[in-house]
């Protein structure tokens, strides 16, 4: 998915502290998670990677410099 000039600041998952930056508006996210199954949802580590895997997320490694806020 394109990333369509969102502002690039690097959020963290409360619950792991994953870095992540969105390529989707907050309001497609929320639609995204809203639509998924009660089982899909209960774990932050699934919704995380489903969230990428339908690339309205893109993950940054510990080990990388966060991009410019």
């Amino acid at each position: 998915m394109e990333n369509r000039h969102f502002p690039q600041r690097v959020r963290t998952i409360k619950y792991g502290g994953i870095k992540y930056i969105n390529n989707v508006s907050t309001e497609e996210i929320n639609d995204f998670v809203e639509g998924l199954p009660e089982d899909k949802k209960s774990s932050m580590a699934e919704v995380t990677q489903l969230l990428k895997e339908q690339g309205l997320i893109s993950l940054i490694p510990d080990d990388e410099p966060s991009p410019p806020c």
